[in-house]
């Protein structure tokens, strides 16, 4: 049987690419006040967004529960008793440890290797594919799970938000509560490194950001592959997009939208990139 791949939605896997790289993804939730939707299939981007700029209250984000892994899992058992399970770092989510409390309760029916990405968003985009194709192509549990184990290390996150106050409120700070009081007038640019955001610099203008993640990712000597993110500035992305084709020709460069659970914490206005380095 083929071993078949889930992660969940805050990968921002785009659905047609999911669906043709079958791959099953589990939604987050967003919640303003009393209304809960299920990231991906109850709210566009669009709508999101302008909720958020318009609320006076912050949404709130809730991780899929046990039942709901349960679910994917058990209709993935109709086809094969494989699965390996790609999720968002622990350290920001329940996400995972509700994918482990699922799979250990279907442990006599089926393997199911439940993996920590410690990373985010197009991070996820680039380990769940990579799973997915190995998959696709025949590939046995075990080697699926030491590939994603490899691919992980070679995962580098850089994002620039407009405001900390986000991520503040949202309590996915981390080590980047540093920059807290310091950054009136300044954008706050921060990696993801070991699951949790870390402060990396603060710059004085949005240009001068633009310019500080172009200049971070032409300095890896061995990048395979660029994802450029944004949540509502889609020609500040194209921009970036640009400019690094142009100065990296021959690495595969492309656009994704950050979902509203990562939204919810990041705000609007943010830029970020994350890369694939070559092995």
């Amino acid at each position: 049987m083929a071993v078949r791949i889930v992660t969940d939605s805050t990968a921002d896997l785009p659905p047609m690419l999911a669906q043709q790289i079958n791959v099953s993804v589990v939604p987050l939730s967003v919640i303003f006040g009393g209304e809960v939707y299920r990231e991906g299939v109850e709210i566009s981007h669009d709508l999101f967004y302008e909720k958020l700029v318009r609320s006076r209250e912050l949404p709130t984000t809730s991780a899929p529960s046990v039942g709901d892994f349960l679910s994917v899992y058990e209709q993935l058992l109709g086809e094969t008793d494989q699965i390996v399970s790609i999720h968002v770092s622990s350290k920001l989510s329940a996400t995972y440890n509700n994918a482990c409390q699922a799979a250990q309760m279907l442990a006599e029916r089926a393997r199911i290797e439940v993996i920590d990405s410690r990373v985010i968003s197009v991070g996820m985009t680039f380990v769940t594919v990579a799973a997915a194709r190995a998959a696709r192509g025949g590939a046995s549990i075990e080697e699926i799970r030491e590939l994603v184990e490899r691919t992980i290390p070679r995962v580098r996150i850089y994002f620039v938000l407009d405001t900390l106050e986000y991520l503040r409120r949202g309590g996915r700070i981390g080590r980047a509560r540093a920059f807290l009081g310091a950054v009136l007038r300044v954008k706050p640019l921060l990696s993801l490194r070991d699951g949790e955001v870390h402060p990396e610099e603060r710059v004085r203008t949005h240009a001068h950001a633009l310019e500080r993640i172009a200049q971070i990712a032409t300095s890896f000597p061995r990048v395979q592959e660029i994802a450029v993110a944004y949540s509502t500035n889609p020609q500040d992305a194209e921009n970036l997009r640009h400019r690094l084709a142009e100065a990296m020709p021959h690495v595969n460069i492309w656009v994704a939208r950050l979902g509203p659970v990562i939204g919810t914490h990041a705000g609007p206005r943010v830029l970020g990139i994350g890369l694939l380095e070559g092995e």
